[in-house]
């Protein structure tokens, strides 16, 4: 679970290091109010809790890669991780209030102990912690509740999350397989297969224009051989220029959508036998033959790699069940927006 707190400000210190301070992405919009601090701007409570801007872009620089610095992100990647921080502080909240509300925020004091010694020893040398406190205005004693937070939401997400897990092992059984199965049949055909022999004469695409047109009189010629009656095959060895030549330009059958577009198109129209081109690409120009065809092929539930169905309805159950939980808690609660993340 994203820390949600305070600490964010001490945590974004270290990042501080490493990026240039990370920009609004609201920078060009009207304020909701004027402040002399305008990372004080609130942008969003819950239950009367005040999230600000500060705290807001804090959890967003938390966010952001550790390769990628910000000002190489873009403004539209900037807002996806910018509202994905807001929603892990909201939801930080929410389930905190839960834990509260059903007594599972006790935290042992050794384990907030812990968690000052490894703050202190990511301290920038010649840093100290009343220092760093003193900057982000904050108290010892709040940064303790707020680590304690911590460790209370990760604690009771851990808890939840294996009980979500627990539950769509349990509901994913084969009934459940074999109605997801009857239900999305589409997703299980195989599409559409066909089989083809090609000729590519390469050009340089550096080569100019010349290249390209010396390349596809070539093909040309190959085209009007092969309507002549020689045998594509004997063609494909004696003139292609890629690595089926030594099968006679057989490429095996392949599914659409796995070859290049161009050649896709050109082949959707073939009948068995039939030849088409030039077709150009960035290597050259191509020749090909139809030589079949085989329609969408719908697979039977026993032919399915079940194990794997299993596992990644189980995953979705689980995120249906979380995202359920969140939702219910988030409706239960009053959140209030003072500012548009469009």
């Amino acid at each position: 679970m994203m820390s949600f707190s305070k600490r964010t400000v001490i945590a974004s210190l270290f990042a501080a290091f490493l990026f240039p301070a990370l920009p609004s992405v609201a920078a060009n919009q009207q304020p909701a109010a004027v402040l002399q601090n305008p990372g004080a701007e609130i942008v969003v409570t819950v239950n009367g809790r005040k999230i600000t801007q500060e705290d807001l872009d804090t959890a967003t620089n938390n966010l952001m890669p550790l390769v990628t610095y910000h000002n190489a992100v873009s403004e539209e990647r900037l807002k996806g991780i910018q509202k994905k921080a807001l929603e892990n502080i909201i939801n930080g909240e929410l389930i905190y209030k839960y834990a509260k509300e059903n007594k599972l925020d006790n935290v042992d004091k050794k384990e907030i102990d812990q968690q000052m010694k490894d703050l202190k020893k990511k301290l920038p040398k010649g840093d100290s912690l009343d220092k760093v406190l003193k900057r982000s205005n904050l108290t010892l004693e709040e940064l303790k509740d707020d680590f304690k937070k911590d460790i209370v939401v990760a604690r009771v997400s851990k808890s939840k999350s294996e009980e979500f897990k627990k539950k769509a092992e349990q509901s994913v059984d084969e009934a459940f397989l074999r109605d997801y199965y009857k239900k999305n049949l589409e997703k299980f055909k195989e599409p559409e297969q066909i089989h083809l022999r090609s000729i590519l004469i390469k050009a340089d695409p550096s080569g100019g224009q010349r290249v390209w047109n010396e390349s596809k009189k070539k093909a040309e010629e190959i085209i009007k051989l092969a309507k002549e009656g020689k045998d594509f095959g004997k063609l494909a060895e004696e003139r292609s220029e890629d690595p089926f030549a030594k099968s006679g330009g057989d490429m095996g059958w392949a599914h659409k959508g796995s070859l290049f577009p161009e050649i896709d198109e050109a082949a959707a129209k073939l009948k068995a036998g039939e030849i088409s081109g030039p077709i150009m690409t960035i290597y050259g120009y191509h020749v090909i033959k139809l030589d079949g065809r085989k329609p969408p092929v719908q697979k039977k539930f026993e032919e399915l790699n079940q194990k794997k169905l299993e596992s990644e309805l189980e995953q979705k159950e689980h995120k249906k069940l979380w995202k359920s939980w969140l939702d219910g808690m988030k409706t239960a609660s009053k959140v209030e927006y003072f500012k548009k993340f469009d």
